[in-house]
């Protein structure tokens, strides 16, 4: 998986050897960074379900200024340590290896915050509307927070959920993204 604009562009990041890793693909990656525009830079993103975490990379090129990324996959955390390294990222990013849900009330507790919050949960079981609702009741969002939740075209998201207001939706194929607004 190559690295689309940035300090990074077209470098090369590995990927979870793994086939319950579903990977942004870069046309969708491309339009969620076009979306954001100059909305990155110096920014604390926070990368759930991180995968490889080509999101969270793909932001650290756009000169985000901090990533903390959250998977609880094995192998995924291998590869995203690896892609770190790679990258000689190491002082901009912190890995958290546990459950996402779990992993937010948790962030509360540490009053951590966050400006741009990245979700692609698995599509299964409801996933990222559980996500959602859970994002929009902890206190990790830093005001004008954006969140971007990646979700099967079937999934049917809520317009607003607590503090956050749907601010778009785009549609790529089987996949859309909400990108939401801290209200």
């Amino acid at each position: 998986m190559r690295i689309i604009s940035g300090q990074f562009k077209n470098r090369n990041i590995k990927m979870p050897a793994s086939r319950d890793v579903r990977p942004t693909s870069q046309k969708v990656r491309k339009a969620i960074f076009d979306v954001l525009s100059g909305a990155i830079e110096g920014k604390k993103v926070l990368d759930l379900f991180s995968g490889s975490g080509a999101l969270g990379f793909e932001a650290l090129s756009r000169k985000a200024g901090q990533i903390t990324f959250i998977e609880k996959n094995p192998i995924s955390l291998k590869t995203i340590n690896e892609n770190i390294a790679l990258l000689n990222v190491r002082e901009k990013c912190t890995v958290i290896a546990r459950d996402v849900l779990d992993s937010l009330d948790m962030l509360t507790r540490k009053k951590a915050g966050y400006d741009i919050v990245f979700a692609d949960p698995p599509y299964i079981g409801g996933l990222a509307k559980k996500c959602l609702l859970k994002i929009s009741s902890c206190d990790i969002l830093l005001a004008p927070a954006i969140v971007v939740i990646e979700h099967y075209k079937k999934d049917e998201l809520p317009t607003i959920s607590n503090n956050l207001k749907l601010w778009q939706l785009k549609n790529y194929g089987d996949t859309l993204v909400s990108f939401y607004t801290h209200s």
